[in-house]
């Protein structure tokens, strides 16, 4: 057989059947010969990119990272808990030195610790039981800081206190004790009359001072008392300065212990030069002497 072929310039050409064959036979092989090729070249590039990896770690090297690790947290918990120790007894010892310079009992102030109790253990040798030490020093500590607390606020208050309480003498060294608290005869009258502070002789425009810190609330003319400054030293407190030349302080005005607030004179009923001195609680006079340093 014989297989026609029509050619571009419009003739017929007459090919053999066995040569198509052997055409057709030969293009297969081509294309199994490349798709063989290609393949082969794969497998060879996949050789080229393989990465050697290990599956398994070595457990001796595996454990010794892990003690390692382990030992550095127990290192670290040893030394928090030794810095908390050496803090609480820097608190412990504080609380003493106040305690004993403001005579107070410094078992009074710590917290109830409770009953306490438990059998006789070495101490601890893991993370876990470090770890338990830590929070109870911890514990401890804030415990032994709120005693500081209160002892700190215990000395402010009594600081405070100190400073208001009058127990200061109002005058000068050289200033006597002309009439005391009490009953005795009016030096105008001569009767029987109750008298309801301290008189201070001394000398004409010598300094009067606060007996304790305090907020003057009066200082002003009065009838009887001439120029008179009281001064609020707080619970219903108050010391009255009378018969004064001349008052230096004004109403709200803050004073110290010992601040000069007025000189000695004899405005208002009085004889001569003195110092009038009472101290007052809510309203009720008390007697001054009470209040005055030992040596007076």
């Amino acid at each position: 057989m014989q297989l026609i072929v029509l050619r571009p310039d419009g003739l017929c050409a007459r090919l053999p059947l066995w040569a198509m064959a052997l055409a057709g036979s030969a293009l297969v092989l081509l294309i199994a010969a490349a798709v063989v090729m290609a393949y082969l070249a794969g497998q060879s590039q996949r050789e080229v990119v393989r990465i050697p990896v290990t599956t398994t770690l070595d457990p001796v090297a595996v454990e010794a990272a892990e003690r390692e690790a382990a030992q550095e947290g127990l290192n670290h918990l040893v030394e928090r808990v030794v810095a908390l120790e050496r803090q609480l007894s820097r608190v412990d010892l504080r609380i003493r030195s106040v305690g004993d310079s403001l005579g107070l009992d410094v078992a009074d102030l710590a917290p109830d610790p409770g009953g306490q109790g438990g059998p006789l253990l070495d101490g601890p040798d893991s993370p876990l039981e470090m770890h338990d030490r830590l929070l109870a020093l911890e514990h401890l500590l804030g415990r032994h800081r709120a005693a500081v607390d209160t002892v700190d606020s215990e000395l402010r208050l009594e600081a405070a206190r100190e400073a208001l309480f009058p127990q200061q003498r109002p005058v000068e060294d050289d200033a006597w004790i002309s009439s005391a608290f009490g009953y005795r005869e009016d030096p105008f009258t001569g009767n029987r009359r109750f008298h309801s502070g301290m008189d201070f002789a001394g000398r004409p425009g010598s300094e009067i001072r606060a007996a304790g810190g305090g907020l003057v609330v009066f200082a002003g003319r009065n009838s009887s008392f001439g120029n008179l400054v009281e001064i609020a030293h707080g619970g219903g407190l108050n010391t009255r300065y009378a018969h004064n030349a001349e008052i230096l302080v004004e109403p709200g005005q803050r004073v110290e212990a010992g601040e000069v607030i007025a000189t000695m004179g004899r405005t208002g009923r009085a004889t001569d030069t003195h110092l009038h001195y009472e101290v007052v609680n809510a309203g009720q006079a008390l007697n001054p002497y009470d209040f005055l340093p030992d040596r007076d």
